[in-house]
């Protein structure tokens, strides 16, 4: 390359692809970088394809497009992924951000809605409180497991404001603080509490109507087949579980009866060959639960709910 050619964007887009599919990543990940660089949204990056690029956004963009091309995940690069419309920080400490887990939340809020805040509600008029359920005060607690970025417990919390006090658990000092920070740049009001799994509401004598967690699921066995841009850059302790990927669901499930209300809610997500195994461990520890396993956009095995 030329020192001192300058770049139109097109032009600076077909190398970058090309340079990341011979190393085998994706092509897209360069208008991820160039969108960066530029503080441009995408339909700004398309209707300036004739612009020139400046010499330092240049310089960046191919350094950037070689850092992604030796294995390092792009959000690590720019610091951040979305989820559920917003942007959320991200780096070396956490899970970075799956669209599955979007599907998650999505069933958790449709759950909520459809089922445990009704529940709540005609449970509340039955005892004739005074203060009735999502008029005053809070309605539903609920608690995200394992938080890593927080990108469950925000946006549950900035989902569901008006009905829900949302508590993040996290083990990891160094993924709490991720969290804390997401949540002060979102204005969400979550609790985050260090600790393993839920002893830190099981110290506190603390029940709860809703457990949601995105565990680590993966067998440990799976490392070696696993790509390095997740291996090599993903917190090991947010994705391995032990030689079947289900050791962290024994523990959590286990710990189920302590903490859970009755009306109450579980939702696990799950690695897709995971859902006999773990739905069969919720009914062992919950007899009397509704357990389901639900399907992904993808038509495969990816949450289990527990309805209690």
């Amino acid at each position: 390359m030329e020192k001192d050619r300058k770049w139109k964007v097109y032009e600076a887009l077909r190398w970058a692809s090309s340079f990341l599919t011979e190393y085998g990543y994706e092509a897209n990940i360069a208008e991820i970088l160039l969108m960066h660089h530029t503080g441009w949204a995408k339909s700004r990056l398309l209707s300036e394809l004739q612009t020139i690029l400046g010499n330092a956004q240049w310089r960046n963009f191919q350094q950037d497009v070689k850092t992604a091309a030796s294995g390092v995940p792009v959000q690590h690069i720019t610091g951040e992924e979305a989820f559920y419309g917003r942007q959320f920080s991200v780096n070396q400490h956490v899970l970075i951000p799956r669209p599955e887990t979007e599907e998650l939340v999505e069933e958790v809020l449709r759950h909520i809605a459809s089922v445990l805040l009704p529940r709540k509600k005609a449970e509340a008029a039955k005892e004739s409180k005074e203060k009735q359920v999502g008029e005053t005060g809070t309605a539903l607690e609920l608690v995200d497991v394992g938080t890593g970025s927080g990108v469950i417990a925000i946006t549950l919390s900035l989902e569901l404001k008006a009905v829900a006090k949302v508590t993040a658990l996290d083990i990891s000092p160094e993924a709490l603080a991720t969290a804390k920070a997401n949540a002060d740049k979102l204005a969400a009001a979550v609790d985050f509490w260090q600790g393993d799994l839920l002893e830190p509401l099981i110290k506190r004598g603390k029940k709860i109507d809703a457990v949601i967690s995105n565990p680590p699921y993966i067998p440990e066995g799976d490392r070696a087949i696993m790509k390095a841009n997740v291996v090599d850059h993903e917190p090991s302790l947010a994705l391995f579980a032990g030689k079947d990927g289900l050791g962290i669901y024994r523990q959590l499930i286990h710990q189920l009866p302590e903490v859970l209300h009755t009306p109450g809610f579980v939702a696990f997500e799950i690695g897709h060959l995971q859902g006999k195994a773990v739905s069969s461990l919720l009914q062992e520890t919950l007899p009397h639960a509704k357990v389901e396993i639900k399907q992904d956009i993808n038509g495969k095995d990816r949450i289990v709910t527990a309805i209690v």
